[in-house]
């Protein structure tokens, strides 16, 4: 059952899509119906998906066979406040200055 455009459109509203906002009239109908086909072919895989025998394997819980060991946890002082601060467009002291957020 291929997606319509109707549903194209009821997904953009639960998703709060706009799909129109930056194109008008037909290519806004040319927007929709090109992600109704690029929706039905991402079903359509993964009705492919699904017809997979998948009884016999086994769940794949990490995609590393050897994991990295952990690093120490070990408090480092690498940079000094004026490195970081070299490149701010504004610091007071040793914090940056930035515009009020109200």
């Amino acid at each position: 059952m291929p997606v319509s455009k109707e549903q194209v459109l009821a997904t953009a509203v639960l998703c709060r899509l706009d799909l129109a906002s930056d194109v008008a009239g037909e290519d806004a109908d040319k927007r929709v119906e090109r992600l109704a086909a690029q929706l039905d072919a991402v079903i359509g895989y993964m009705d492919i998906l699904n017809k997979l025998d998948t009884e016999n394997i086994e769940p794949l819980y990490s995609t590393l066979q050897n994991p990295a060991p952990p690093r120490a946890d070990v408090a480092e002082k690498k940079r000094v406040a004026d490195e970081i601060l070299a490149n701010a467009p504004e610091r007071r002291q040793d914090f940056f200055v930035v515009p009020p957020v109200i």
